[in-house]
């Protein structure tokens, strides 16, 4: 099918983390024919969520200190996070399924508007936006705080 044909759903790292953990749910929407939208937000955040959680897996605790010094040290425990999220990207592209958006000074000067009209972290307001400048109305996320948007609607 052509992914012209199949609305564009903005995928949120809440999901991408939970698709990693094995999350039977994130599975399901990752798994499904859907077709994403990301931004540079998602990546950065999938990618401290995944080298925070080899750092704690290796060492039993998280320190910002110590992640910072492994990631200088090159460790490959730790550095192997920026492969498996890249390699992840490249999969869904690979199936044309995944579209990466670019955040545009418009998309950022609206942000602060709406991380106070809806009470949103400058993240999600971020992501809110690039919705609302790309026409996005559907978002895969775990994440409550967008229910209080009204042009998204949240799945699952």
């Amino acid at each position: 099918m052509n992914t012209l044909q199949r609305e564009l759903v903005f995928l949120d790292s809440s999901v991408i983390t939970k698709y990693f953990m094995g999350y039977d749910k994130a599975l399901n929407i990752i798994e499904s024919d859907m077709v994403f939208a990301v931004n540079d937000v998602v990546y950065s955040e999938v990618v401290f969520n995944l080298l925070r959680a080899r750092y704690f897996e290796k060492y039993g605790r998280f320190s910002l200190y110590g992640l910072r010094r492994r990631i200088t040290a090159k460790d490959i425990d730790i550095t192997k996070a920026y492969d498996i999220v890249i390699e992840f990207f490249s999969e869904l592209e690979k199936e044309n399924r995944l579209q990466v958006l670019a955040t545009t000074k418009e998309i950022i000067l609206s942000s602060g508007s709406i991380a106070r009209e809806y009470g949103l972290l400058p993240n999600d307001a971020l992501i809110a936006a690039t919705c609302k400048h790309y026409n996005i109305n559907t978002i895969a996320t775990f994440d409550e705080d967008f229910k209080r948007v009204p042009w998204l609607r949240v799945i699952p």
